[in-house]
């Protein structure tokens, strides 16, 4: 036991290093000219159909003066990107006009509402809009338009922008004969802004995905982010603009017929009304109330296979949690699959969604403070065939963190709940130095954390706390961070993949962008890497070990991406391990080295073909993993997305294989009215599963659902073949009110 408090008093006094480095490492500031831009006033904003022929755009300055970030920083860009942008009392308006020296060669895939892609570098020509409205040089929102008119929204923070944020604005595109053109008009009511400013940041960025050119207003380097609002621009100019009562209502109304194939032949009908109600009590701070709660147009969950003895991680997609779920963010990044809150915990179990009554929120700034509460509480719920019977319970989950420095924070989370109703509490600190400016122009993040967990386990160790440094830049990507999770540290509404160990990791890349020679010619840039992962139980033995190379990995001047990888494991299972069903690994130690190897087509093509290839040892034994994905999309009215991932394990326990099919079929009549299908099955549960999802957007804010969810078992049958299971179909209607 003293071995074991003086471990923990070592590890404890470690933290406050990070700090000192932060802080005594040297940098400089390099002085950086802003751009300013100027925002017009009118009586009444345009008409947005995307033609920019509305005589009220001639009020408006033209902004023209953009740089290429990508592929080689300071250049003039290759193609004229013009922008103007004007306001009334109610609005702010963005004009933008990219011409294109090949407008047939635009790249316009998709009409679909938040592509993933658009994040990062699409398949699409698109155009990005960055506003920060507190000019606090830190968090912003981010809108983006394709050229057939798709938008996209989020948060952006550092060097991360989180697409699950949904706002009321509106955008229309037009495919012209010299290139495209875009119209955008964001309500000052769907944005919180500072009414004391008359300045906010701003930057814009649009990127040209046959070229790979990104080019952006703002920016200082290379490594600068355009996530980050310390790299935006000045928007001057806004004054007299209104933000209405700050109140918005989402009264839902739907019916439901649901057929359980399994019980009995008999279809339930069921009609349900509920509501969500936000009120800004300030610009920057909202409250919010549900009740009776709905989540029926969420899209279902990505089929996985597991070849692990730890659980898989599954992102949240409910609208009302994912509002404001940025500020319960925790830690610098770098501690593994781990968060002290994950949403997911409420409302589900098990696979089953669990009701939800009511719940309340409040999130937001209120001066450098930033701050959210959640607290929800569930229904009963029980399930006969499973065995489940859960009360109705209760949830809260607090976060406040303070902004220092110019990117730095330190904060304080605290949560409260556990699905099946046992007592857990879970309270703990993190501090974060980041700066943007690192020796002028360079990124640097150094960060600890701290957290303790009151559960009904009486001994062992309730803490659970890490540390991190990185340095994540264009040319050199370095990090590394210490992890400890006690034996009884459990996350009552979090998500931890591994108790009772002690993670360390390192991250090294180099990235290259080779500009001479016939190599110049062929390659955009390199990515050679080098991972390492090591798990040490409380004993300090060595449990598992993953170093990972990549001595090829590349992205060619056409779009094309190739890497292969040498991954060499080593795993001390602690007992017998079923990796499959039959199939047991005995309890001991294992070394074995796997590779990997991979092809993606350049995104910007109709034709997309995605392959990924593991092979090598596995445990006792070897094992090949093939997953490939085939895409084709149709001048953004229809895409089709065939996705597999099939998996062949030979050990002298026994064999397995494990597969898993996937198709998309995806149609649009224009960006406002979609149908998504979704259809999955995998050899384990033996379930086919279909979900369509009907999204009619007759205006921003209110939309018209129809969802329909099916799902089928494989049995031996020869006739049959696909035994049904319960079904269900949903029609849906939400409405935006904002007096």
């Amino acid at each position: 036991m003293l071995n074991k408090k003086r471990l923990f008093l070592t590890e404890l006094l470690l933290l406050p290093i990070l700090f000192l480095i932060s802080i005594l490492l040297p940098y400089k500031l390099q002085a950086q000219d802003i751009p300013v831009v100027q925002v017009a006033t009118c009586e009444k904003g345009p008409k947005i159909d995307g033609e920019l022929d509305d005589p009220v755009w001639e009020k408006a300055p033209e902004i023209t003066n953009f740089i290429t970030v990508f592929p080689t920083f300071g250049l003039k860009p290759s193609e004229k990107t013009v922008v103007k942008i004007l306001k009334d009392r109610e609005n702010l308006y963005l004009g933008i006009y990219c011409f294109d020296q090949e407008p047939n060669r635009i790249s316009a895939n998709t009409m679909a509402h938040d592509v993933r892609d658009f994040a990062r570098n699409p398949g699409d020509d698109v155009v990005k809009i960055l506003l920060d409205p507190y000019q606090d040089k830190r968090n912003a929102y981010v809108f983006i338009v394709n050229a057939l008119g798709a938008r996209a929204e989020g948060l952006a923070s550092g060097e991360h922008l989180n697409l699950s944020w949904d706002g009321i604005w509106d955008a229309k595109s037009k495919i012209q004969k010299d290139g495209w053109s875009a119209e955008i008009k964001i309500p000052f009511k769907t944005i919180g802004f500072n009414r004391q400013l008359s300045s906010w940041g701003i930057n814009i960025e649009r990127y040209i995905p046959r070229k790979q050119e990104t080019i952006r207003l703002a920016a200082k380097s290379q490594n600068s982010f355009f996530t980050n609002p310390m790299e935006a621009a000045t928007l001057q100019g806004i004054e007299g603009i209104n933000q209405g009562l700050g109140l918005t209502i989402r009264p839902y109304s739907l019916v439901s017929s649901t057929k359980d194939s399994e019980v009995s032949a008999v279809t339930h009908y069921d009609w349900q009304g509920g509501f969500d109600l936000y009120k800004r009590f300030t610009p920057n701070f909202t409250g919010a109330v549900t009740y009776n709660t709905d989540f029926a147009e969420t899209e279902a969950d990505e089929r996985q296979i597991n070849l692990t003895r730890f659980p898989l991680f599954f992102p949240e997609k409910r609208t009302f949690f994912l509002e404001g779920s940025e500020i319960f963010n925790f830690g610098p990044g770098g501690m593994g699959y781990f968060s002290p809150f994950f949403s997911r915990r409420i409302g589900l179990y098990e696979g089953h969604q669990v009701p939800i009554d009511y719940g309340l929120k409040l999130f937001g700034k209120l001066g450098r403070t930033n701050l959210a509460i959640l607290d929800m509480k569930t229904k009963p719920f029980s399930d006969e065939i499973e065995n489940i019977n859960l009360a109705g319970q209760n949830f809260l989950a607090a976060r406040v963190y303070q902004d220092i420095f110019d990117e730095s924070r330190v904060g304080f989370i605290f949560t409260n709940g556990e699905p099946t109703g046992e007592k857990n509490t879970l309270a703990g600190l993190d501090f974060v130095y980041q700066t943007s400016r690192f020796q002028g122009n360079k990124n640097f993040l150094a960060g600890i954390w701290y957290l303790y967990n009151w559960n009904s386990s009486s001994s062992g160790y309730h803490q659970a706390y890490g540390l991190r440094l990185d340095y994540p830049n264009d040319l050199w990507d370095i990090n590394a961070s210490y992890n400890f999770y006690g034996d009884a540290f459990n996350p009552g509404i979090g998500f931890l993949s591994r108790t009772g160990v002690r993670n360390a990791s390192f991250g090294l890349g180099y990235q290259p962008r080779p500009e001479k020679g016939l190599v110049g010619q062929l390659v955009r840039q390199f990515f050679f890497e080098f991972r390492s992962s090591f798990y040490w139980n409380l004993n300090g033995q060595l449990e598992t070990s993953r170093l990972f190379f990549a001595p090829l990995n590349f992205r060619t001047e056409s779009g094309e991406h190739i890497e292969f990888n040498i991954i060499v494991n080593r795993d001390v299972l602690p007992e017998d391990f079923e990796v499959a069903e039959g199939v047991i690994i005995p309890a001991g130690p294992y070394d074995f080295t796997q590779y990997s190897f991979q092809l993606d087509t350049a995104s910007f093509q109709p034709w997309l073909l995605e392959l990924k290839w593991d092979t090598g040892q596995f445990y006792s034994g070897r094992f090949n993993n093939l997953g490939a994905a085939l895409s084709f999309r149709i001048n953004g009215y229809a895409t089709f997305n065939l996705k597999t991932k099939l998996v062949r394990g030979k050990l002298p326990q026994g064999s397995f294989t494990e597969n898993v099919f996937e198709l998309k079929a995806d149609f649009f009549l224009n960006p406002n009215l979609g149908l998504m299908n979704y259809l999955q099955y995998d050899n384990v549960s033996k379930n086919l599963g279909l979900n369509s999802r009907l999204r009619w957007t007759i205006s921003p804010g209110n939309e018209v659902f129809f969802i329909f969810s099916k799902g089928w078992e494989r049995v031996l049958d020869p006739v049959s073949r696909f035994e049904p299971l319960a079904g269900q179909a949903v029609f849906k209607v939400t409405l935006s009110i904002r007096p």
